[in-house]
């Protein structure tokens, strides 16, 4: 045994892999987990390329991971081991010899499941742990080996964003934040240049984190998120609200999961995968096309009467996009991904496997898998955040 309560771990050995999209605080989190293993316990460690993919590439597919393959990369954006957003093991897709997805007759993607084939390559591994760094896709893959075959894995939360449950920050959701808000205030000073309606399309799929926060830090007008839906004609009565009180420009923050009140995503395609999981795009651009609609038909029905329609505002759009997953961590971040990625080592010595090492800021802590899967979404009446925009005048496009 080694420390009180733990296992003796010294010469044995872990894998670590990073999956889904790009997060900052990756390398972080790497550092974190690879330094306790080798320093505090005397491990050795691989880690994996690209997400699970690593895993059926044999010898090509893993880096062992050392000390000084790790040094210097805390600061650095991006992955040092690679990641994947595809390449599911539950259900991997067949390709032909050109790398074209198979389809059955219907037309459908063909897959295959080739969980329980990883599941025994990690086994002739000797592996003790599997440190799976990622979101809610990762973390329900490895929360499925975990079950389903028995692999020792622990999570570490890594999303932009937060859309997890059970931890009390995600690494890379503040810098993502942080981009957002600096996109807000550049954005603040050519609108108010030109009279213009900047409107910024910032990304969370279908969880409104980061457009709230980014939107309150940076002095948005308008937040929309996709936990409250939308109504197009409320958004114009804001935006000219403020441009016939001679205030002739205005910032609307929209979510790219942004929904209007029958419903409905902006969906820039349906990708080719057998999960037919959408893409999510177009929020902005939608917004923009509905105000301008509302214009026409204004201007339009005044000419009618005999009158003259008043100026209308320009509209403007920006897609922020993959911007808010580059780039170097904030310190924040930093401390987040190496203390989580840390205590992941600590979390298999002591045999909590099947768990995610969550953070709090009383430090990170074991939490089950199935919890930190939960819906974590904001919540439209009782978030205080979404009370304190309310109350200084920010509209959601509700009311």
């Amino acid at each position: 045994m080694g420390e009180k309560g733990t296992v003796d771990l010294r010469g044995k050995r872990i894998g670590i892999l990073t999956g889904g999209g790009d997060s900052p605080g990756l390398n972080a989190a790497i550092r974190g987990a690879t330094l306790t293993a080798i320093r505090k316990y005397g491990m050795e460690v691989l880690g994996f390329r690209d997400g699970f993919t690593g895993i059926f590439e044999g010898p090509d597919g893993i880096i062992e991971l050392t000390e000084e393959r790790v040094q210097g990369i805390l600061t650095q954006g991006g992955t040092i081991l690679g990641t994947a957003n595809r390449g599911n093991p539950f259900q991997m897709v067949l390709t032909d010899e050109e790398g074209h997805p198979r389809r059955d007759a219907s037309g459908d993607v063909l897959t295959k499941d080739r969980s329980a084939e990883a599941a025994a390559r990690l086994k002739s591994l000797d592996l003790v742990g599997l440190i799976c760094i990622g979101g809610d896709g990762t973390l329900r893959m490895a929360r499925d080996f975990f079950v389903q075959h028995g692999v020792p894995v622990i999570g570490v939360p890594k999303t932009i964003d937060f859309d997890l449950s059970g931890t009390e920050a995600t690494f890379g959701f503040k810098t993502a934040v942080q981009v957002a808000t600096d996109a807000l205030d550049r954005l603040r000073t050519t609108a108010d240049s030109h009279d213009r309606v900047m409107v910024l399309e910032l990304m969370g799929r279908y969880a409104g984190w980061i457009a709230l926060n980014a939107g309150v830090a940076g002095g948005a007008h308008v937040i929309l998120i996709p936990e409250i839906p939308y109504d197009p004609e409320i958004v114009w009565r804001r935006v000219t609200g403020r441009f016939r009180r001679h205030k002739h420009f205005s910032l609307v923050v929209i979510s790219e999961g942004a929904r209007t009140l029958e419903g409905d995503y902006a969906v820039a395609e349906v990708r080719e995968h057998p999960d037919g999981l959408p893409i999510l795009g177009g929020a902005g651009q939608r917004l923009r096309h509905q105000l301008e609609a509302i214009s026409r038909r204004e201007a339009e029905t005044i000419r009618k009467s005999g009158g003259n329609p008043p100026e209308s505002p320009e509209i403007r759009t920006v897609v922020l996009g993959h911007i808010q997953r580059g780039g170097t961590p904030l310190g924040d971040d930093r401390i987040i991904a190496t203390s989580c990625g840390s205590f992941a080592i600590d979390m298999v010595a002591r045999g909590k496997v099947g768990c995610m090492s969550a953070w709090s800021f009383s430090g990170p802590k074991p939490v089950p898998l199935d919890d930190a899967l939960a819906e974590h979404f904001v919540d439209p009446l009782h978030d205080p955040l979404v009370t304190t925009a309310r109350d200084i005048g920010v509209s959601f496009g509700s009311e």
